[in-house]
Order: C-alpha cells, then structure tokens, then sequence
C-alpha cells in the first residue's frame, strides 16, 4: 500500500507537466516532462519508462533559464522521492578570496562570496578566510546534498557577528551558555569569538579554532534552512544541523559520500571519560512529538546534550535510509505546504509508528561504535 502511495505522489508531481524537447549543451536532444528541480538539478519523469536526474549546468542556456522560470512557483517540487540523484563525494566553498571592507566605528567588515562579515576584533586575513570558508562550504554541501534543500535564486548575502565577549554577544541576541546562535529575527548568525578558541590578550590575539569549528557549521546550516525552507519540525530543524556539523571538513572542504562517516566522534564530543562511548537517547516518538518551546524548556532543564545527539541520530537515520528518499520528501511535502502529519507517515515512516523506531535508532548507534541508554 505504502509503495502505491509513492508512486501516485510522484505521478503527481509531474500531472499537467506536458512533455518538451530538451538541449544538452554538447548539442544531443531528448523528450521528457520536467518533474522537479533544484538549485542544480532536474529531474525528468518520461511516460513508462525510469525517471532520471540531469545536472542543470549540463543544459543549454535557454534551457537551463526555462527550469529557473518553472522553478519560481514555490509549489513545484525539487525532488522526487522515487528518484533522487547519487550523494557527492564533496562539496567546497567557491574560490575566491575575503574582502575587506573597511572600518565602520569598531567594526571590521568583511565580505566572501555569499556572507558579509562583521567583527569587532580585527582579524588577520588568514583567520577570516578559514572562518568564511566554513560558512561558504556550508552551504555549497546543504545545496550539493541531494536532498532537495535548495530552490536557488538567493538576492541577498548573509550576515555574521563576530563578537568579542560575552556581553556584546548578549547584548546582541546570543543565547547565554552558547559559543554561537542564529537569531532569527535579524537572520544573522553570531559568533562569541573566545568561545571558538578567538581571544584579545596583552601579547596578541589567541587562534585556536581548529577544533570548534563545528558552532559555525551547526549555526550557519539554521541560517541558511530558515531562507530556503519553512514548515519544519524541530527536531529535524536540529538533526539538519547537527548532521552537517558532524560531517568530515578540512580546508573549505566537506566529504559528503559517507553522511554517517563523523557521527561517533561528534556525538561523543562532550563526554565525561574519553572511554565512554555511552550517549542518553530521547526516544523518537517523544522527540518527534516536541515543538520549539518544549525543546527550550528540555534545554533549561540540562537535557540539551541528550536532545542535540538524539535529533543527530534521528536524522541521520532517516538520511542513509534508499539514499535520503525518505527525508528528502517529506522536507519537501512540508516546503510545499502538506500536512505534517501526513507526510510524517507517508515519507518518514512507511507503515511503521513513531515508537517502533527507537530499536533501528539504537541499532545504527551501535554500528556507529556508540552505545545507547534510553
């Protein structure tokens, strides 16, 4: 029953979509109706036969401009479940170096590809670029994963606070006990500078934010999710993020083919003994069912590294499931404005309850190298 309803829901993303003739840039032609697209991909849905995915920049122009057209319409799917494209083995931040734009009464503003930079310590030019080149491969991993995170057609930079103490980062919106926070009412992301290894002292400025790296990918990942989606839950509005914290990176560079290949260390970041490989899990059923305020109030009450590990693992194991299918549409059922509930259980679930996900949960922990206590 639960296969019948896939495949009507991808025959209907493409219902009225009239078949056309398409160009691929080395001159070769082929038929098909357009059924979704992305940010760099399409997908084509041809009668009776297997759908398939085209990288947009192996298009024509002309073509490549039509599907930026279709793709406008915020109703228009970006993927098809039944056919998603294969994970990359990477993603890197575009080329390009950081551009200093002056002064401004204290504040030394900075300007990448795609984010402008503010920070009220004055950095050495190399300290910037690694720190852009985390928010830059950020999001070119969130648009390379095929997962269908990403419309396209940004009109505007994103905005990021380097702060030099605790209470310029209060002052300025930072939650308190966090080194990082996106605020989403400036949509800006601030960074508390001495909490990622940044500090002011009488010899000079500390850098030492090779290992802390991951506030930056966890904080941006919100950022960038709250232009490009809506509608979502908050334990997958968590578990996005901390998915692509944990991901291997390294010089503005993520490994993208293995999505599960630092989850062990990640989650295991804040343990008590560096043999323990013991983690609390919030069982499914209970974290699916919380909104954004019983999350704040769980964090008040000191379970946050229980909730954030728990949303990692949760996330990361509707991700490995047929190549993300099952995350990728319910995300875009939400995009698109469905019922929650409906695509909770057509997509994520299949048949199953909320409840009897807590033994595949604890099962992939285990083949991680981690060991669950619910």
């Amino acid at each position: 029953m639960m296969r019948l309803i896939l495949l009507a829901l991808a025959a209907g993303a493409v219902a009225g979509e009239p078949s056309r003739t398409w160009t691929l840039r080395d001159g070769r032609t082929f038929d098909a109706p357009l059924a979704a697209a992305d940010g760099l991909r399409a997908t084509f849905a041809p009668e009776e036969k297997p759908a398939f995915v085209v990288a947009i920049s192996q298009l024509a122009q002309a073509d490549a401009g039509f599907i930026g057209n279709w793709r406008a319409d915020w109703h228009r799917p970006l993927i098809l479940p039944a056919r998603l494209a294969p994970w990359p083995a990477s993603a890197a931040a575009p080329a390009g170096e950081v551009r200093f734009r002056g002064e401004d009464a204290g504040i030394f503003n900075y300007e990448s590809a795609n984010f402008r930079i503010a920070s009220e310590v004055q950095l050495p030019a190399g300290a910037v670029g690694d720190l852009a080149k985390v928010f830059e491969a950020t999001r070119a991993a969130l648009i390379a994963m095929p997962l269908g995170l990403h419309a396209g057609g940004e009109r505007a930079s994103y905005d990021v606070s380097l702060l030099r103490d605790a209470e310029s980062y209060k002052s300025a919106g930072g939650n308190e006990g966090t080194g990082g926070t996106y605020v989403a009412r400036s949509r800006r992301v601030l960074v508390l500078l001495p909490n990622i290894g940044i500090e002011e002292g009488k010899t000079g400025i500390r850098l030492n934010y090779g290992g802390n790296l991951f506030v930056l990918k966890h904080e941006v990942t919100h950022q960038l999710m709250a232009r490009w989606h809506r509608g979502m839950p908050h334990w997958a509005w968590e578990g996005i993020a901390e998915v692509v914290a944990s991901l291997p990176y390294a010089q503005g560079q993520y490994t993208l083919r293995n999505p599960g290949a630092g989850m062990r260390d990640y989650v295991l970041k804040w343990r008590k003994s560096k043999d323990s490989r013991t983690i609390k899990l919030v069982v499914p059923a209970r974290l699916m069912a919380m909104s954004s305020a019983d999350w704040k109030s769980s964090v008040e009450q000191q379970e946050a590294y229980d909730l954030y590990n728990s949303a990692a693992l949760l996330t990361l194991y509707f991700v490995l499931q047929n190549g993300g299918a099952p995350f990728a549409g319910f995300l875009d059922a939400l995009r698109r404005g469905d019922d929650p509930a409906i695509a909770e259980r057509v997509h994520l679930l299949g048949g199953k309850s909320r409840e009897s996900l807590a033994p595949d949960i604890i099962a992939l922990a285990r083949k991680l190298g981690i060991e669950v206590k619910l």
